[in-house]
Parts: structure tokens; C-alpha cells; sequence
């Protein structure tokens, strides 16, 4: 009975495949012969070689086999193939063997991925791959991108390969581990990594320090300086210096460096000086060049003598009062002051002579003069007594044209100073008033000093040689040993600012003593005096001098050291390395000033207000003397400080 219920469910198979089979199919099917063991072979699962190898199958057999439709799917048209390949040959038996005992195992094709699958896994029909973490898909041939995920755990940036991934780290860190990154010290791992600038770690990186003024440059791996005049810093002129820079501001221009360093500011007097003038006074020393201040030409029908009278104060001890007479080879007069004293040189024709008589004039005190001829005598007065008593042959007046005229120059001789008989600076700093010449016509001279305040005298006056605060005395000779200098400065300065002596050499100034209210070494704003050996300060003295006393300083100056003192005090020596020594053989003395030489070959430009006399090795410079004035200088009368009313 149970071999019977069997054998009718094959049959049932079989129909039922029947009914979905080909006619060539169902022919071969119904063509089926029995195999031994029949009955048992229907009771169990086909055997693939015996139903496939030893015999050929069908498709129904086949699937007897697997008794499964998809592995049965996949097996048969590859058995096919392989009948056509080896089935006809006995020699390739065993290769049929082969060839159909690995078509149910589906991985025996490698379909994985090999790169990516762990494991292929024969499914009856079907496999399965088995892939390896980072891989995906049916043939673990897709690859997963752990980036798209959380960047994969990465603290920094996730990079994407195939089947992996790899974490990586920006610049200036590195991999700690699979996924952190930590910073690296580039100072420590790569000594130099900075050259010759320090090495500064910074998270993530590192930085290259320069001192203040200096930037790194990566090519040289150095600091190089920072030229920060390119940026127009200065208000004026600007000089780069190493890691640093200097502002110079014109002081022959009135200004002077603002406390912001970069700047300028106008210099102001500190003691307002009594600048007031005397409207009815003549100044005789205002042109340096000699040349007469006032020029009168008289011319009368009648011949009468000559008399001059007038009010004379000064300090300085020689120059030209006034000339009169006709032209240099006829008779004239001169009145000169010669060391102190009253000289009058005269020459009537061939007849020459120079005569001195009388007391020092050059006091600073009013003196009343007078010259007047007296017959065929000239006779000088002082303070109305009679000092000298000359007796001349000949007219002062020559005639032209029939009249008697008569030249008068006051200040200085119409002629050149060789002309006269005895040598003297015609340069004479006084004071005149109260003048009559000949009848005292001067109506038009007091017109023209009363609109002309250059003309006219200070008021009260001091003895001292003056330096307004614009213009320089120039001497251009030697002053002596060229081993040694001493300069003795006696001065009453009204401004805390200014050029007191300075020694210059071509476009530059090897030596100068200057005033100053600031140290440029010392970063002090502070009233000083100092010493520069060019533009280097060797001495100095932090000391006010503008309190409307006089004081004095004396430097002395050999091979490259000086010595400062301050009303007998010593200043201080500042300590300077590699200073040369100052050739004192070849250069010009400047007082008051400097000329257009570079702002930065001294501390201080500016010029000098205030009164001062110079002694170099000691010798006066008497500003007279000098190659070169400015106008307003004055050689031997200086104003007093005004006094608040």
C-alpha cells in the first residue's frame, strides 16, 4: 500500500510537469525506461552522478536531484553544456565528472568580489557572499563610504577608500591613534625651523618671532628690518634705523618733535626776552657786510665847518662810527672805535693820520660825542670834554659845480675797508641817537628809522653777543692744537632748544652742543645739554638753564672722549662703543645754528635764542670776526628778559 500511495504522487509529478513540458519532452518522458532498484529509487533523493553522470538526465531527473526548482533552474543548461563538452568521449569522462559535479556549487564561479568577501556561501541556487567590513552588495563588490557617517569617528577629515577609510589630520597636528589628532610642536621636533627667529608653538601650527621692527622672511628664515619710513610715520623727515626708526622735524624751520615722536610742534621761547626798540635810536651794526647804514650827501653855496653831534652806547670795542669828507683821494674823516677808545684817522691830500686819545666808550653806557672844526683844528669830544685836538690844512667840503658838498656815512665808510689808514672791523654793534650833523637836517633819516624797526635799538640792552632763534655766525678757520678743544659757552638762553657750537665738515657734524628738551639716548623729556659726536650723544647734563641767570659750560674735546661740566659741575658721560675720534684739523665752526646740512647728522637743528658768548682754547670768537652772520645777530648787545609789569 505505501509503495502504491509513493509511486502515484511520482506520478502525479510527472503529469503535472507534463502538462508544462514540450512535446519532445513529453515523448522522451513517457520513453523512460526503469533502472534497477526502482521501487527504492523513487523512495529517496536522486543520486547526481548516478541519475546525471552514469546516465543522462532529463530536466524531471534533474530536479529529482534538488528537488528544488531554483537550483534545478541554475543546473540544467550548465549540465547541457557540459554533455556537449565532454559526454561523447570516454576518454573525458572523468572531465564530465568534473565539470557536473561543480555546477550545484554556485561559489565554484567565484561570483564575489574577491577583493572584498570574506566567504562565498553556496545557496542552492543562489549564493551568498560574505563581505568584509567596508564592503557591501550582492558580490561584496560595492564599496562603503564610512565618511558619509560621522566623517567615520574622524576628529579632523575622513578619506574614503576602497573597502576602508582613513582618518587624517589638518596641518600641524598628527594621527593619535585611528581617529584623534594631536598637535605637533614643529619648535621641538625641527630644531631651526625658524632660523634665526624664535620658534613660537601654536596649537595647530607655529609662528616665526621677530623682535619689534623686524619682520621673518621665509626665504632667508631670518628678521629682517622693517622700513617703516616707506609708510610715512614722520610728519617731516623720517630715518629707518635697525628694528626702529627716527623722526627729524626742521628746527631751522621753528619746529621740533612732538611727544608722540612723530610729529611736529613749533618751539616756543621759554622767557619772553624785552624785545622793545627805541624808535628815535639808529642801530649801527645791521648789516654784517659793513656797508653804512645812513648816507647823507650836504651841499651848501657857502663854506662852513663841520660839526657832528650825537649820543653813542655800545660794548663792542671797534668798528666804524661815521665818515665824512669827499670820495677815498680827497680829505675825509673817520671816527672809529678802536679797542674801546675814540680813534679818529683822517687824510687831508697826501697827508694821512690816525689819532687815539680818551676814555673807554664801550662801557654799555650813553656817552655824548662831538666832532667840530675849530679853525684849522678838529676837536673830539666825549661827555662835552675835550679828548683830542688835531690840527689839519684843508676842507673837508670839495667843490663841484660851485657848490661845497660834503659826504656823511654813518655805520660804515663808503669806500672798502683797505682804504683806510689804520686796519679796523668797520662792523660796529651800537646805539646812536640824539644826532645832529652840520645844522641838523635829518628830518627824512628819523622818518625812515621810525618805519623801519630793524634800524632801531633794543631799549635796554645786556653785553652779550644776541641770537634771535633764526640765523648762525660762520667762522671757517682753525681754532689752534688740533689735538685738544676747549669751548667755554657763557649764555643766557630764553629758549630750551637750539644749536649752541657745532663744528661742520661738508654735509656733515662731526661735533656739536646743543640744548635740548629732550634725550633722544635716554628716551628723557627733560631740559638737557649735549655733547654729539655726530648723531651720537657722548655727553650730557640734565639741567634747565632758561631761569634768567647766566651760565656757563665748559666741554673739552680730545681724540674721540669729551668733558662736560655745567657751571663747574660734571655732567654725565654717556657710554658709547667704537667712537671715533674727531679730526679737529679740517671743519667749520657754526654758533647759533647749523647750515642745510642733513636733519640727522645732529640731535638738535634748531637755531638758538638767546645771549651767549663763545671762547674756543681760550680765545673770544667775537661774531665781527666771523666769515658769516646772519643780520639779526647781534655781536656785543644782547635784550634783557622782559619783567612782568
Amino acid at each position: 500500500l505505501i509503495f502504491i500511495i509513493v509511486r502515484l504522487k511520482t506520478l502525479s509529478r510527472y503529469f503535472t510537469a507534463m502538462l508544462s513540458l514540450s512535446p519532445e519532452e513529453a515523448n522522451d518522458f513517457l520513453r523512460r525506461h526503469r533502472r534497477a532498484y526502482q521501487v527504492f529509487e523513487e523512495t529517496k533523493q536522486g543520486h547526481l552522478e548516478r541519475e546525471c553522470v552514469e546516465e543522462r538526465c532529463s530536466k524531471e531527473e534533474a530536479r529529482e536531484v534538488f528537488e528544488n526548482d531554483p537550483e534545478t533552474e541554475f543546473f540544467y543548461p550548465k549540465y547541457v553544456v557540459c554533455l556537449e563538452k565532454f559526454g561523447d568521449s570516454e576518454k573525458k569522462k572523468q572531465d564530465l565528472i568534473t565539470c557536473v559535479h561543480n555546477i550545484p556549487d554556485q561559489c565554484s564561479s567565484n561570483p564575489c568580489n574577491p577583493h572584498g568577501t570574506v566567504r562565498c556561501e553556496d545557496k542552492k541556487g543562489e549564493f551568498h557572499c560574505h563581505c568584509f567590513t567596508g564592503w557591501d552588495g550582492v558580490r561584496c563588490d560595492e564599496d562603503v563610504n564610512e565618511c558619509n557617517r560621522s566623517s567615520g569617528g574622524c576628529e579632523h577629515e575622513c578619506n574614503n577608500t576602497r573597502g576602508s577609510y582613513h582618518c587624517w589630520c589638518r596641518h600641524g597636528y598628527r594621527l593619535s591613534g585611528h581617529h584623534a589628532c594631536v598637535d605637533v610642536d614643529e619648535c621641538e621636533e625641527t630644531p631651526g625651523v625658524c632660523g634665526t627667529a624664535r620658534c613660537w608653538n601654536l596649537i595647530g601650527s607655529f609662528e616665526c618671532l621677530c623682535e619689534e621692527g623686524y619682520v621673518y622672511d621665509n626665504l632667508t628664515k631670518s628678521c629682517v628690518d622693517v622700513d617703516e619710513c616707506e609708510s610715512r610715520v614722520c610728519e617731516e623727515e623720517c630715518v629707518n634705523t635697525p628694528g626702529s626708526f627716527r623722526c627729524h622735524c626742521d628746527g631751522r624751520q621753528g619746529k621740533r618733535l612732538a611727544q608722540d615722536m612723530m610729529s611736529c610742534e613749533v618751539i616756543e621761547d621759554r622767557l619772553p626776552l624785552d624785545m622793545r626798540r627805541n624808535s628815535r635810536s639808529l642801530y649801527l651794526g645791521r648789516m654784517f657786510s659793513g656797508i653804512p647804514v645812513v648816507r647823507l650827501r650836504f651841499r651848501r653855496r657857502v663854506q662852513t665847518g663841520f660839526t657832528a653831534e650825537f649820543d653813542l652806547r655800545t660794548y663792542d670795542p671797534e668798528g666804524v662810527i661815521f665818515f665824512a669828507g669827499g670820495h677815498l683821494s680827497s680829505s675825509w674823516i673817520v671816527l672809529v672805535m678802536h679797542r674801546g677808545k675814540l680813534e679818529l684817522q683822517l687824510k687831508y691830500g697826501a697827508v694821512s693820520r690816525v689819532t687815539s686819545s680818551g676814555p673807554a666808550v664801550n662801557d654799555g653806557q650813553w656817552h655824548k660825542i662831538s666832532v667840530e672844526e675849530q679853525g684849522r683844528s678838529l676837536v673830539i669830544k666825549i661827555d662835552r670834554e675835550a679828548v683830542m685836538k688835531i690840527a689839519v690844512t684843508g676842507d673837508l667840503f670839495t667843490m663841484n659845480k660851485g657848490m661845497h658838498e660834503l659826504n656823511l656815512t654813518v655805520g660804515g665808510v663808503p669806500f672798502k675797508e683797505e682804504g683806510l689808514v689804520s686796519k679796523v672791523n668797520p662792523r660796529l654793534d651800537a646805539c646812536m641817537k640824539d644826532w645832529r650833523w652840520l645844522t641838523g637836517e635829518d628830518t627824512s633819516i628819523q622818518e625812515t628809522i621810525r618805519h623801519n624797526e630793524r634800524m632801531q635799538c633794543y631799549a635796554i640792552e645786556d653785553h652779550s653777543a644776541f641770537y634771535p632763534g633764526h640765523g648762525f655766525a660762520f667762522f671757517n678757520h682753525s681754532h689752534g692744537d688740533n689735538q685738544t678743544l676747549r669751548i667755554q659757552l657763557t649764555l643766557r638762553p630764553a629758549s630750551s632748544m637750539g644749536v649752541l657750537f657745532a663744528l661742520v665738515h661738508q654735509d656733515r657734524v662731526p661735533f656739536s652742543i646743543s640744548l635740548s628738551d629732550y634725550h633722544p639716548a635716554t628716551l628723557e623729556w627733560k631740559e638737557h645739554v649735549l655733547v654729539a659726536f655726530g648723531d651720537v650723544i657722548v655727553a650730557s647734563a640734565a639741567v634747565d638753564l632758561c631761569d634768567s641767570e647766566t651760565h656757563t659750560l665748559n666741554v673739552t674735546v680730545t681724540g674721540n672722549s669729551s668733558v662736560l661740566e655745567v657751571d663747574d659741575q660734571p655732567g654725565r658721560m654717556e657710554l658709547v662703543e667704537n667712537l671715533e675720534a674727531i679730526d679737529l684739523s679740517s671743519y667749520s665752526t657754526f654758533i647759533g645754528g647749523i647750515p642745510d646740512v642733513s636733519l640727522v647728522s645732529t640731535p638738535v637743528s634748531a637755531f638758538y635764542t638767546g645771549c651767549m658768548d663763545v671762547r674756543v682754547n681760550g680765545r673770544l670768537l667775537d661774531v665781527d670776526e666771523a666769515q658769516h652772520k646772519h643780520n639779526d645777530i647781534r655781536s656785543h648787545s644782547c635784550p634783557l628778559v622782559s619783567t612782568p609789569q
